[in-house]
């Protein structure tokens, strides 16, 4: 055995390894070593006979290079690796094991087993279920070892947002601080109060000196990706990924404070929700036919992800009244077609639909234009910026819910046009969605200059030879006279 083959270099990977906190995340940009962190971690107590770890990536292509680098180091520690096993075993009865889960619900061949180090490598492309499934595996009872959940990630992927809720990385980016859950659970008729604890060290490619010496050209092909794309691999930023429906979102840009001026239009925005939640927006017009998003009401459950508030049709109705008082110029609402749909009671008959319910309250709507690709294509086009430099789409400031859930709503992999449709938090686009297609913009379409070519030519001869005709001079002295 050998203590020598690999050290943590000082600053985020020796900050990584020395954590207590029961749930750990390694991430940012690319470079910085994690999937070293990782392997060599799960290490840590393999001279407990009872301890078992396990190190997962997405798909079995993915977990060989993890295996290729175990190779180099585990034997080093006396471990033999099983291939039917898909396990390491050490000389005192310790296992570190391989896993992924490349179907939706592969998490559940994990059913029954038990880990004291569960390891995510790149864990934003997991599903978040599928973290949260494998935190049930995580247990000891062996007060020497300690339950150890570890990710280590770049930015992107389908628990993009998961983990960056999950360690507050959108308000606390810097990282390095300590959050805890605390949990009243049932044990032996008796109320118990646990704690989970978790913290996020974020890394940079500078963290890994290794890297930088033996590969300086690394850090310059990094440098020649496209900028989102830079963003998130060479500076480690969450605000931009991989995927990133929106990337044009800005909020010094896009951003406005202030009173609105009291006559310009105003509407409404609705996207229904129950146990989902539910979003109603106020829209203003100026003269330019520019949006400004002067208002919004979400109806989700506090301290919850995408939880609604479970209204009553009625409920939401005079909310939405109340809501409408400060804004009396209020001239017409619109909300998606499924509140048109009527909805199937407990004794399996069909009730009023959402919108005759709220009609009833004096709230109506008109249909929303369904075309979803055209639909996030006008959002795109709002943003963009016009010959002046300003966006035909503006929000306010304090709306952080629309901030939050713009900037990190993800194109659908399957159909980067679209989003997905399924589990997301998506009640705030789609009612943007709708607002934006009452005002469809037409994209400036800019000809290119093709002054002296073929077609310009036989353009000014056809126009000269009309102006001969009309006044009676020749072909040649029009068309000297006709400029272009």
């Amino acid at each position: 055995m050998t203590d020598v083959y690999w050290k943590p270099h000082p600053g985020a990977q020796m900050d990584f390894c020395q954590t207590w906190q029961d749930e750990v995340l390694f991430g940012g940009a690319a470079g910085p070593g994690k999937t070293d962190c990782l392997i060599m971690e799960g290490l840590r107590y393999i001279n407990f006979p009872d301890y078992r770890g396990i190190i997962f990536r997405r798909t079995f292509p993915e977990m060989l290079d993890i295996l290729d680098r175990m190779h180099k180091a585990y034997p080093l520690y006396g471990g033999e690796y099983r291939a039917g096993e898909n396990r390491w075993h050490f000389p005192g009865g310790a296992t570190i094991a391989l896993g992924h889960m490349a179907d939706q619900d592969s998490q559940y061949r994990y059913q029954g087993k038990e880990y004291q180090y569960v390891a995510f490598d790149e864990a934003g492309q997991f599903l978040p279920k599928q973290l949260l499934y494998l935190f049930s595996r995580c247990r000891t009872t062996n007060p020497n070892i300690p339950k150890r959940i570890r990710y280590a990630t770049n930015p992107g992927g389908p628990a993009h947002q998961f983990l960056k809720d999950r360690f507050q990385i959108g308000q606390y980016p810097g990282g390095y601080r300590t959050f805890y859950d605390s949990i009243n659970v049932s044990l032996a008729d008796k109320e118990v109060t646990q704690t989970i604890s978790r913290i996020f060290i974020p890394a940079r490619i500078a963290d890994n000196p290794t890297l930088v010496e033996n590969d300086p050209q690394y850090v310059a092909y990094l440098y020649q990706l496209p900028e989102i794309e830079r963003m998130r691999l060479l500076e480690g930023r969450w605000d931009a990924f991989e995927g990133q429906m929106f990337p044009e979102v800005n909020q010094q840009v896009h951003g406005f404070d202030g009173d609105l001026p009291y006559e310009w239009e105003a509407f409404g925005s609705f996207d229904w929700g129950y146990a989902r939640p539910w979003v109603y927006q106020i829209w203003r017009v100026d003269y330019d036919g520019r949006l400004w998003l002067d208002y919004q009401h979400y109806g989700a459950r506090e301290g919850f992800v995408n939880v609604g508030v479970r209204m009553t049709d009625t409920e939401i109705a005079r909310e939405i009244r109340q809501i409408e008082k400060d804004f009396p110029k209020l001239r017409w609402r619109v909300a998606g077609a499924d509140i048109w749909s009527q909805k199937r009671r407990k004794d399996g008959f069909l009730g009023p639909a959402p919108a005759e319910e709220m009609a009833r309250e004096g709230i109506v709507f008109i249909k929303a234009d369904q075309n979803r690709i055209q639909g996030w294509q006008q959002i795109h086009h709002r943003l963009r910026l016009d010959e002046g430099g300003e966006p035909m789409l503006r929000v306010r400031n304090t709306l952080d819910d629309w901030w939050r859930t713009m900037t990190n709503l993800q194109e659908d992999e399957n159909n980067p046009e679209d989003i997905p449709k399924k589990d997301i938090e998506d009640h705030i686009p789609e009612s943007t969605r709708y607002a934006v297609m009452t005002h469809p913009m037409r994209p400036k379409i800019v000809k290119p200059d093709d002054h002296g070519s073929f077609q310009a030519e036989r353009r000014k001869l056809i126009a000269a030879r009309n102006m001969a005709n009309r006044y009676g001079i020749t072909v040649d002295k029009a068309y000297r006279r006709i400029r272009g």
